[in-house]
């Protein structure tokens, strides 16, 4: 396993349905067990085991150089163990987005999304075991649970691969918290599953100095939230064509964990049963069904990727912004305090996360922690975390703080 290097930050999605296919967990075949949290376990020649639902012990003879992955939270774990140059495949082209990197401004970070293999076709089509031979890799990055579901590989197809190509390592259901199957299946917090992936690339480290800047941003905020009761109603949703698709935000796993960390209260709660979640479908509502439950805040996801010929998430955002000319959205709460928001991105890795946690926290309380920004490029007295120290841990040059 050695070679070459390479990333990006990519999701895929054409209209509603391709947007939302992102979120479909229906899945079957093979599972694995719950195991402690011990570090990865050398050997006496150099090589070593990682441990991970659903895979099991997973070997490496050395650590991956040539690297593979499905979905975008990889690619993020790969910058923040600095190990992004190694990315040769990622799942998806469209939606890229590096406004989060841009504000690390002293980190080189290698993004270059055009001389990358994407795995998947605009459409959201999946990709076969020829393409994965192709590629010479050392690791995939990719659930064999996940790829029974979406595309039907029996035990025999993922052994196939894994034994003549490279080892599967990921865990895609701990975005949701929900695994169809019947096997066991553990589920990992964002932390969790990415000291796994840093066990991978020997370098655990640079996550529990990412998880430190974590634990004093969340000290921080959670200490100034008002009491429950008086925090804003906070809906979810997806949108297009007239019609709203809302989104549960008391559902489990990393996907939404930004909303719930700052204690965000769920509009939707009362119809939780009815919304988006493990089926991949959900009940749509007209504005006068939005309105009926009227939250005080509205956030899109997937929003924050600009706009492109295989994405229309931004799009689509847009045309949610000019209902503020109709009459009806108008009386809705969330148009009338100006709080409709671009959301972030379910696929979100420990980089992300710190800024879509700012995110959050802005875009719900901005009488407490400042108004949001687009840009992402808030003065350093309106910033909520040190960029400065999340830098230097990207760099290798450890976590301690810098004064802003």
């Amino acid at each position: 396993m050695s070679r070459t290097f390479k990333l990006t930050a990519a999701v895929a999605g054409t209209g509603m349905a391709l947007v939302l296919a992102l979120f479909v967990l229906v899945t079957s075949g093979r599972g694995g067990t719950t195991f402690p949290t011990e570090r990865y376990s050398a050997t006496h020649d150099n090589s070593y085991v990682v441990s991970m639902s659903p895979m099991g012990d997973v070997h490496f003879d050395h650590v991956p150089q040539r690297i593979v992955t499905q979905d975008a939270n990889y690619n993020d774990m790969l910058v923040a163990l600095g190990v992004e140059r190694g990315l040769i495949a990622t799942g998806y082209r469209g939606n890229f987005y590096d406004g989060f990197y841009r504000e690390l401004n002293s980190v080189d970070i290698g993004l270059d999304p055009e001389k990358l293999t994407y795995l998947s076709s605009p459409a959201g089509g999946m990709f076969d075991k020829e393409l994965l031979y192709s590629l010479h890799p050392d690791i995939f990055h990719i659930d064999p649970v996940q790829l029974a579901a979406s595309r039907g590989w029996s035990k025999a197809d993922v052994e196939e691969i894994a034994h003549n190509v490279a080892p599967f390592f990921a865990n895609r259901y701990s975005r949701e918290n929900s695994y169809a199957g019947k096997e066991p299946y553990t589920f990992y917090t964002l932390w969790e599953l990415s000291e796994k992936v840093g066990e991978v690339y020997r370098r655990p480290e640079r996550i529990t100095q990412l998880k430190a800047v974590y634990d004093e941003m969340m000290k921080s905020i959670q200490a100034k939230l008002p009491p429950e009761e008086q925090r804003p109603r906070v809906g979810l949703i997806f949108y297009s064509n007239g019609r709203f698709l809302p989104y549960s935000l008391l559902r489990g796993g990393f996907g939404q964990a930004q909303y719930r960390d700052v204690g965000a209260r769920d509009a939707f709660a009362d119809i939780k049963a009815s919304t988006y979640g493990d089926s991949g479908r959900g009940t749509t509502l007209d504005l006068e069904g939005l309105l009926a439950i009227n939250p005080d805040v509205l956030i899109m996801p997937f929003a924050i990727y600009p706009a492109s010929k295989s994405s229309t998430s931004r799009a689509t955002y847009e045309q949610l912004l000019q209902l503020k000319d109709d009459p009806l959205a108008q009386r809705l709460n969330a148009f009338r305090n100006g709080q409709v928001y671009p959301g972030g991105t379910p696929l979100q890795g420990p980089v992300f996360y710190l800024f879509q946690i700012e995110m959050a926290a802005k875009q719900i309380y901005p009488g407490i922690f400042g108004p949001y920004r687009d840009d992402q490029n808030y003065p350093p007295q309106e910033q909520l975390f040190d960029r400065a120290r999340v830098a230097a841990i990207l760099e290798g040059k450890g976590g301690e703080n810098h004064a802003h």
